[in-house]
């Protein structure tokens, strides 16, 4: 009997043990587990920018006012470094956007112009909805994208990236124009250039690297565009060999988020708890760190003024220009690493929860440590380090870009806590 009872028990243990390994893979780290280490001989992509988008319809656009807190890299401002804006494909609205471009180039920040439909005109369906390019107006059409981009130049606004087709694989019943691979490259092909501006394509909804794929394997489209974007909706988070062969640079050019208050009779923002809505602002990093591990060169957000982002537009309980939570999380990557920087080598031993970027520009070293677990990981450790100064911005439910001194040990290292669902922003320097 006591034998069958031992068996018993076990089995038991045995069936436990599994039990635990399966569902919980690896320890909670305890101090002073977690060291991470990075290595500056190890280069991979040169940083574009962090940015957000224009308000695209209507007429409201930045002022100036809330451009400074967007585009500034004072201590309350977001340092954002690119700026997406509408190419209409009306040409009473271009004077819209002038004002806020003109901002964003004072601040130095880069702007990229997209069109959702070429002017009706132009179409098969002679509706800015839907519809197709007519071939014989891919001319016609280059000569538009280059008539705008000399307009706003005349008025003392610099666009930098122009696009082809937002979301051309996307059919909306909105403004839009439909467009194959096959299409685009026709287009690229075809009679005239675009002058004056860098070209990025094809932007499709979720970073289709078949649409892409075809474009950089056709030599001579792939030698009319400077950059390959897309966006993430529903997926695309990925390398893109190809691209990065032909030595294109790579850019997401628009994501979003928000608790999809946007959708027919959901629950409005202001119904959520900060912490679902912080959760989500934690998510919306991962989804930056994953794009820079894959190489990407940029990461732009949709509207950077709405309820839901970086700037507040006076709905659902926010103040009209007033610097968000959210803006201040995109802001660990946006203020810290700027223009120029590259990504370097990083090596974490026992880590098994936080995500960890580094980049390099001079003497310079920022790291950007995400912990996207219910619990801290405390006392990690930073090796290798040889600059004189270190200083941590860290972001969490309850704190916001919360600054302090490290102090750099004899070992040249420096020890930090990564609390629960947070951001770590540590620059070293001298």
């Amino acid at each position: 009997m006591k034998k069958n009872i031992y068996l018993f028990c076990m089995l038991l243990l045995i069936i436990a043990c599994k039990k635990t390994n399966n569902t919980n893979p690896a320890p909670v780290p305890t101090s002073p587990s977690v060291a991470i280490s990075f290595n500056t001989q190890i280069t991979y992509q040169t940083i574009s920018g962090f940015g957000g988008a224009n308000r695209m319809w209507g007429t409201q656009s930045l002022t100036p006012a809330e451009a400074q807190k967007a585009f500034g890299t004072g201590e309350t401002e977001l340092g954002l470094s690119l700026f997406r804006v509408r190419l209409s494909s009306n040409k009473t609205e271009w004077p819209i956007i002038i004002e806020a471009v003109k901002e964003a180039n004072k601040n130095g920040v880069k702007v990229l112009a997209s069109p959702w439909s070429p002017p009706p005109s132009m179409k098969d369906n002679n509706s800015d909805i839907r519809g197709r390019l007519l071939p014989q107006n891919y001319t016609a059409f280059k000569n538009y994208i280059n008539e705008f981009i000399a307009y706003m130049k005349s008025n003392g606004a610099t666009i930098d990236v122009v696009s082809i087709q937002n979301e051309p694989d996307w059919t909306p019943t909105y403004e839009s124009c439909d467009w194959t691979a096959d299409e685009m490259i026709n287009f690229l092909n075809a009679p005239g250039q675009i002058t004056g501006a860098k070209v990025a394509a094809p932007e499709s909804l979720n970073f289709n690297q078949n649409m892409t794929n075809a474009i950089l394997s056709n030599d001579a489209a792939a030698q009319k565009i400077d950059i390959v974007a897309g966006h993430i909706y529903g997926g695309g988070l990925a390398k893109f060999p190809l691209a990065e062969q032909k030595q294109k640079e790579i850019w997401m050019t628009e994501y979003l988020l928000n608790l999809n208050t946007g959708n027919t009779g959901a629950p409005k923002w202001s119904t959520y708890s900060e912490s679902a809505k912080w959760s989500e602002s934690i998510k919306m990093l991962v989804s930056v760190h994953d794009a820079m591990m894959n190489n990407w060169n940029a990461y732009i957000w949709w509207y950077l003024q709405r309820y839901y982002s970086f700037l507040g537009d006076g709905e659902e309980g926010t103040t009209n220009g007033a610097v968000l939570k959210r803006g201040f999380a995109f802001s660990h990557f946006s203020k810290f690493v700027r223009p120029g920087f590259a990504r370097i080598g990083t090596d974490a031993t026992l880590n098994y929860y936080l995500k960890i970027s580094a980049y390099k520009k001079d003497a310079q070293i920022v790291l950007v440590i995400i912990n996207p677990e219910a619990f801290p990981i405390n006392n990690v450790k930073l090796n290798g380090i040889s600059q004189t100064l270190a200083a941590s911005y860290t972001s969490s439910e309850t704190l916001t870009m919360s600054k302090k001194s490290l102090s750099v040990a004899a070992d040249k290292s420096v020890t930090f806590d990564a609390p629960a669902n947070s951001v770590t922003t540590i620059v070293l320097g001298n």
